[in-house]
C-alpha cells in the first residue's frame, strides 16, 4: 500500500514498476532515488513507510513537493508487467506551512509528464465530490 491521507500526499513522481516473476520466486521490492539512495524492501508492509521516508528527504518534512523521482520496483507473482508513474494531486489553496504557490509547481510537475506523446492519463476524481468544482 502506497501513502494514503488528506491533503497533498503523494508529493514526488514515483514510478512504480511492476515486475511478474516466476512461481516460487519470493516478493521483493526495490526503492532507489537522487540516483544514489537504494533501499532494499522485504515485505509489502515496507512500502509505505519507505516512499514516505523518500519523499520527505526529497521534499522536506512539510507538505512541499518535489520534481525529483522516486522509483519503486515490485517484483511479485501476483503483479502483471507495467509500469506507472503517481503524481501529486492538483491543490489549488496553500495549506499550513506549503508554498503560497503549490497550485503553480503542482501543475508545471504534472505537465512535464502529461505532455508526452507515448503516455496514457488517467485522471482519478473521488465519487462524492462535484467533477464540475474539483
Amino acid at each position: 500500500a502506497l501513502p494514503r491521507g488528506t491533503g497533498i500526499v503523494t508529493r514526488c513522481p514515483l514510478v512504480l514498476k511492476l515486475k511478474r516473476v516466476k512461481n516460487g520466486t519470493p516478493w521483493y521490492g526495490i526503492l532507489s532515488y537522487q540516483n544514489k539512495i537504494k533501499v532494499e524492501l522485504e515485505s509489502p508492509a515496507e512500502v509505505g513507510d519507505a516512499v514516505a521516508k523518500a519523499q520527505n528527504a526529497l521534499a522536506g518534512q512539510g507538505k512541499g513537493i518535489s520534481h525529483e523521482m522516486i522509483n519503486l520496483e515490485i517484483c511479485s507473482t501476483n503483479v502483471p508487467d507495467l509500469t506507472l508513474i503517481d503524481l501529486p494531486g492538483i491543490a489549488r489553496v496553500a495549506t499550513g506551512n506549503q508554498s503560497q504557490d503549490i497550485e503553480e509547481q503542482i501543475k508545471k510537475l504534472i505537465e512535464t509528464f502529461i505532455k508526452k506523446q507515448e503516455t496514457i492519463n488517467l485522471v482519478v476524481v473521488p465519487a462524492n465530490v462535484d467533477i464540475a468544482t474539483t
